[in-house]
């Protein structure tokens, strides 16, 4: 569940950040696109592909995040 407000929404698919254009509460909206997974869903590499950008996102945003002072 989201904060009522004081907080930033990260978009991080192409299809969040084109149908959600307005976040309640957010004082912030970042769009942060990534090639979206789905198009290995079954497939042998479906899960290889998931894990694959969930770590490059998760890597990303601890770099961002280490860097706020």
């Amino acid at each position: 569940m989201n904060a009522k407000n004081n907080f930033a929404a990260v978009m991080t698919c192409s299809h969040a950040d084109e149908n959600c254009p307005y976040i309640p509460g957010a004082d912030k909206r970042i769009p942060l696109r990534y090639n979206d997974p789905k198009d290995f869903d079954e497939t042998p590499l479906e899960a290889q592909k998931y894990d694959e950008r969930s770590k490059q996102i998760a890597t990303e945003l601890f770099y961002v995040f280490s860097e706020i002072k």
